[in-house]
């Protein structure tokens, strides 16, 4: 794990740690606004998938519609921001499933990439929010404590680069690059206290 200086910290390194010249990012409508910005700043560009506005899950006919061998990655916010809507285990395993089928016909993987600054938000015992990574092996996490620790405006998340990776050296050197290029020099060493 990459400590960061917060979500949007994270998101900002990988962006710019993923990005080449040409690549798209898919997101999926409704969507945290900075992303767009984010994906932008980094020079690359966002590819929005309009909401399924019945249940507020993926609309896989116009996701797969929208891969191509330019997309470097998926973004996912599962409790979302805004509608609070969990994906269920369905959406994320078919999601998974669809990465695998891309990435194979376009010869690169496509990474998933899961935003999760509201992991622990969940007011229904019922609901499930699973790991990414035991989903899809190409799953980089963004995460903050500023909402599960109530932190706000403190500042203080990572990025996680599962083993699982076969390229996960060359990916934490990517991610941490872009970090110190961007002026993320270091994550608040106090903190880096308060949440151990």
């Amino acid at each position: 794990d990459f400590l960061t200086v917060g979500a949007a910290a994270s998101l900002c390194c990988v962006f710019n740690g993923l990005t080449c010249p040409g690549d798209e990012f898919i997101v999926f409508a409704p969507y945290f606004p900075e992303y767009k910005v984010f994906i932008e700043g980094a020079g690359a560009k966002m590819v929005l998938i309009p909401p399924e506005i019945e249940h507020f899950q993926i609309d896989f006919d116009a996701f797969e519609a929208c891969l191509t061998e330019h997309t470097k990655a998926v973004i996912v916010n599962t409790p979302n921001n805004p509608t609070g809507v969990i994906f269920s285990p369905e959406t994320l395993a078919r999601l998974a499933k669809t990465l695998r089928r891309a990435s194979e016909k376009f010869g690169s993987p496509i990474f998933l990439i899961s935003d999760e600054p509201y992991r622990e938000l969940v007011y229904d015992d019922n609901a499930v929010v699973p790991y990414l990574p035991l989903l899809y092996d190409y799953t980089l996490v963004c995460y903050s404590f500023s909402k599960s620790l109530s932190l706000p405006g403190e500042r203080i998340g990572y990025i996680a680069v599962p083993g699982k990776i076969p390229e996960k050296n060359d990916l934490f050197a990517a991610v941490a690059g872009a970090g110190r290029a961007l002026g993320f020099v270091c994550a608040p060493s106090l903190f880096q206290q308060v949440i151990a």
